[in-house]
């Protein structure tokens, strides 16, 4: 604001954007450990209705994609039922979780690929980066709150969106599992039931 005067509207743009992602950033770490705490004491509940899964995941992945807009980001879905019954809010949440990492965890040059298909529970959703990647003895901790590889202590995070993806998932009686080798990325697998209608609650 001091410099305003001085700067080219270029420059304004460009910090304006800076502090835009900025706030994004901290409105999606206040989300999360606002849901975490409801999850652990139990009061998150399930809010079932319709909705169109490949409209979920699109979105999902356009507001991920607009945090990071020079990433090669492809998204590959096929055949999707029309309708799924669950919670699409808490849903989104979790694909959110999982499609930030991918982003958090891998240079802005790498690409990010979201593939979804059919199952025979209902939907997959698979997210796959090439980043940092996971090493075997980290990664049966992963889904532990707090818990954070040796090699992201240098990347800023709370340790809790992961865990709290998980929760949301296995609400819905849903799958997600984590195959990831270090330095060589992350691929993580989503399977979402086609029809939840319990609104059951539980904690970590």
């Amino acid at each position: 604001m001091r410099r305003a005067e001085r700067m080219s509207s270029e420059d304004v743009r460009t910090r304006a954007e800076k502090i835009w992602r900025a706030s994004l950033r901290l409105d999606e770490l206040i989300e999360t450990i606002m849901s975490y705490t409801r999850a652990s004491a139990g009061g998150m509940l399930l809010n079932p209705t319709e909705f169109n899964p490949e409209s979920l995941i699109r979105r999902a992945c356009k507001e991920q994609s607009n945090h990071d807009p020079e990433r090669p980001f492809t998204i590959d879905i096929q055949k999707l039922p029309e309708i799924i019954i669950g919670d699409p809010i808490l849903l989104e949440q979790a694909l959110v979780i999982v499609l930030s990492n991918a982003i958090k965890y891998s240079d802005s040059d790498t690409p990010i690929s979201v593939r979804a298909r059919p199952s025979r529970e209902g939907v997959m959703v698979v997210v796959k980066d090439e980043g940092i990647g996971v090493s075997e003895r980290d990664l049966p901790f992963l889904m532990q709150p707090f818990f954070r590889g040796h090699n992201a202590k240098e990347i800023t995070g709370t340790g809790l969106g992961l865990s709290l993806a998980w929760h949301i998932i296995m609400l819905h009686g849903g799958s997600l599992h984590i195959a990831s080798k270090e330095g060589h990325g992350t691929t993580v697998t989503l399977t979402i039931p086609e029809k939840n209608v319990t609104g059951a609650s539980g904690v970590l």
